[in-house]
């Protein structure tokens, strides 16, 4: 016995320091889980746990819909994926949430099994008998997944989410009514079975909610952040909402395959619009911007909280686009001497949009205007211009700078129209046979298109879009210039004019007044206004016989600065608003703000937004129509703009002057102003005419008259028939009959400073595709003039 336990103590002695009996001391050759040293437990080559999704939302099935759980991950102690050859799936109610063991696919009551006939099993559901929640799991080597939850309801026809009592500001979400406590859409959601009833909330699962307009909100779709792994691991609510840019957009919903117009979401939009350039407005002095020196515009937009809003997207528009342009951003940038009026739009399609049946609900799909920013750049520009009559086949150009006389150029027909596009690249000849189209910068013929025949009423600000009417047939067209194409619309026109931004087209017609948006398309009001100079069916529908047409006659139109309110002339002038009247059925999205007691043959509007000048043959005189252009938001009572005239101590939205005009017009041509809107001249017809041209001084002052004062013309001038401003505002170009000459009369003074003949030879032309037949030893007077800037001096 001696000789064992000396054996044994001599064999403990032998054994090597770092050697332990129980195994590889620290080493752990076995890959154990616990890393103590032990030599037994779990190994990270095991299956430790497994995850199956959609965890935080489950998944919602109607009666008999089928559905399939996530692939299933299992994990070893580590953390580290686990390869798993065979899932078993099971179900906590094989008769509400039934589970293929092998696959995984689910069936919202239960699975055929063994079926006759030899129908493969697991491939026909049939309904439970009730609704109700059961979880389901997958399991391998011993180790089940966390439970997910199937939730069985009757099919569902409809799911609604409360309406808004608020708008909400932008980067905010929404709230409980009445708290500052976040309410998730959750909260409000109904969802509806067969009949209407309503499904119990907690057999519905989990709703999916996607903006039709991500722009204006986005929501939370989970519980779990944006990656579903099985378990919720963060505090984020689903269906919470979250604001952005100004708007409202319909909220689908969708829930066990169904997915349904749910309601509505409403971010605010801005109250105001404020503009300030160098810290100004540019009143009573414009803002001064050197050439060549761009300025970058200030914009505060606040909703009705006060919240002050950000990346809208604005129309900023100018008067003078291309003497002084305003890009998308807000920068003001000088090319040529001039002054210009700066304005911006929110406009619904861009900003604040809505959909059509919800327009003007808590101020979205509405208009918002700011103020104006009145901005000059000093200086003298040199101009070219461009002349023409209804009564020759030619056109003059006419360079200031060059030396010699003008040289006319014969167009294919008499025109009807000439219309300078703002880009200064294309003439626009309407005739009763085709439009022709010269290029500006060689004087020359560049096309000729058969298919749009008829006056040219106005191009787009942008220059892409020829307005055109065919009197004779009663079309008018919206011709794209660079392809060649056109859409229409029945009907007969007289004038038209685009707002600056381009978003609004406004047309009139002896009966009818038209508007053609970009966003919402045509819309036909009719025009009842009447007057004394409207057009007769004679010289409109006059089989291309131009010496029966009259370019001068009316209606005529005017829009306000900002674009807010076009005017129509007649007997009673009326004033429309761009803000919808949303309490009519159907809408009315231009309605008449106002009937003014003043009647007028032609119009314009100034640029400073003060006033609408109006002038008739009978009584002769202007009518000073001082305006306060409404800006900001659309009035909340969603019955559009409207003006009233000032009496008494209230000074009204409007106030009416009129002043003689001092001459005898058988019909009143034109109300021209100035850019800086300090002077208006008024052209006329008359059988009888002494050269004198009415100047008229519009007042600074709501309601107070202007000043007018008469330029007498040079010896042989009779009427003053039409004209056309300089852009840097320093000369008034004007052709007059009797002498058949351009006049040029310097603003500051008033005087005819100098006269330039065009040498349009007069000719006929009968029918509208005849060649016309002219008499180069007679010349007739200037009808159309088109000017540009052409060098700064």
């Amino acid at each position: 016995m001696q000789r064992f336990f000396a054996l044994i103590a001599l064999f403990v002695l032998s054994i090597p320091v770092g050697i332990s009996i129980a195994g590889c001391g620290g080493t752990n050759p076995n890959n154990y889980c616990l890393s103590s040293g032990y030599g037994y437990g779990e190994k990270v080559t095991d299956l430790d746990h497994i995850t199956l999704g959609p965890a935080s939302t489950g998944i919602s099935l109607s009666y008999g819909q089928t559905g399939q759980v996530n692939q299933p991950a299992g994990f070893n102690c580590k953390g580290g994926t686990v390869s798993v050859a065979h899932w078993v799936y099971g179900t906590t109610n094989l008769n509400l949430a039934d589970i293929n063991p092998s696959t995984g696919a689910i069936c919202a009551g239960t699975w055929n099994r063994h079926s006759a006939s030899g129908i493969p099993d697991f491939t026909i559901c049939s309904p439970p008998a009730q609704a109700g929640v059961a979880q389901v799991t997958a399991s391998a080597s011993s180790v089940t997944s966390n439970p997910v939850s199937i939730y069985v309801h009757p099919p569902v026809t409809a799911i609604t989410i409360g309406s808004q009592s608020a708008c909400v500001s932008q980067n905010q979400t929404l709230n409980a009514p009445g708290t500052d406590n976040p309410q998730p859409l959750t909260a409000t959601t109904q969802v509806f079975g067969p009949d209407g009833v309503l499904i119990p909330t907690s057999y519905v699962g989990t709703v999916t909610y996607t903006p039709v307009d991500s722009t204006i909100v986005t929501i939370n779709n989970t519980s779990n952040g944006t990656t579903d792994t099985g378990t919720d691991t963060t505090s984020t609510v689903n269906g919470l909402a979250t604001a952005h840019l100004p708007g409202s957009t319909v909220i689908n919903a969708s829930l066990s395959g169904t997915t349904s117009a749910a309601g509505y979401f409403f971010t605010c939009p801005p109250t105001s619009i404020a503009l300030n350039l160098n810290g100004s407005t540019g009143f009573p002095n414009p803002v001064t911007v050197n050439a060549s020196s761009p300025q970058n515009l200030t914009v505060n937009s606040p909703d009705k909280n006060g919240t002050s809003l950000s990346g809208l997207t604005l129309d900023y528009t100018s008067t003078q686009p291309k003497q002084i342009s305003v890009s998308s951003a807000g920068t003001v940038t000088p090319a040529f001497p001039t002054t210009t009026a700066i304005s911006a739009i929110c406009q619904p399609g861009t900003c604040n949009p809505a959909p059509v049946n919800i327009i003007g609900q808590l101020g979205t799909g509405l208009p918002v205007t700011s103020n104006i920013v009145r901005v000059n750049t000093p200086g003298r520009s040199s101009s070219k211009l461009w002349l023409s009559s209804t009564q020759s086949s030619y056109f003059t150009p006419v360079d200031l700078t060059s030396t010699g006389a003008p040289v006319p150029v014969k167009l294919p027909y008499i025109p009807n129209s000439m219309v300078l596009d703002q880009n200064g690249i294309n003439l626009y000849f309407g005739s009763y046979h085709e439009l022709m189209i010269v290029s500006a910068t060689t004087n020359t013929l560049s096309k000729e298109d058969i298919n749009v025949p008829g006056v040219v009423l106005a191009v787009s600000p942008d220059s892409s879009t020829v307005v055109i009417n065919d009197q004779v047939n009663q079309v008018i067209y919206l011709y794209g210039q660079s392809k060649g194409t056109f859409t229409s619309i029945g009907g007969v026109a007289t004038h038209a004019q685009y707002s600056p931004d381009g978003k609004n087209l406004y047309i009139v017609g002896p009966n009818n007044f038209y508007v053609y948006n970009t966003s919402t398309g045509w819309h036909n009001y009719p025009n009842t206004n009447g007057g004394s100079n409207v057009c007769t069916a004679t010289q409109l529908n006059n089989n291309g016989d131009t010496t029966k047409y009259d370019p001068f006659c009316s209606p005529d139109i005017a829009v306000t600065i900002p674009s807010v309110s076009p005017f129509i002339t007649g007997s009673n002038t009326a004033a429309y608003g761009f803000c919808p009247n949303t309490t009519s059925t159907p809408i009315v999205n231009y309605p008449q703000a106002a009937t003014v007691g003043i009647a007028a043959d032609h119009l314009a509007a100034t640029n400073d937004g003060l006033h609408i000048l109006g002038a008739t043959a009978s009584p002769a005189q202007i009518a000073d129509i001082s305006v306060n252009v409404p800006i900001g938001a659309c009035p909340a009572t969603n019955t559009g703009i409207k003006y009233q005239q000032g009496s008494g101590s209230n000074p009204g939205d409007y106030a009416i002057n009129t002043t003689a005009l001092g001459v005898a017009p058988s019909e009143i041509n034109q109300v021209v102003t100035s850019p800086d809107a300090t002077m208006s001249f008024v052209t006329y017809n008359a059988s009888s005419a002494s050269g004198v041209l009415p100047a008229y001084k519009p007042s600074t002052t709501f309601a107070t008259p202007g000043t007018l004062s008469n330029v007498q013309l040079s010896t042989g001038a009779q009427a003053p028939i039409s004209g056309a401003f300089s852009p840097d505002d320093s000369t008034f170009f004007v052709g007059t009959s009797g002498d058949n000459q351009l006049h040029l009369i310097d603003v500051p003074s008033l005087t005819d400073t100098q006269t330039i003949n065009p040498r349009l030879p007069a000719c006929t032309q009968i029918p509208a595709a005849g060649t016309p037949t002219c008499d180069p030893t007679a010349t007739v007077p200037v009808q159309f003039i088109a000017v540009q800037p052409r060098t700064t001096t």
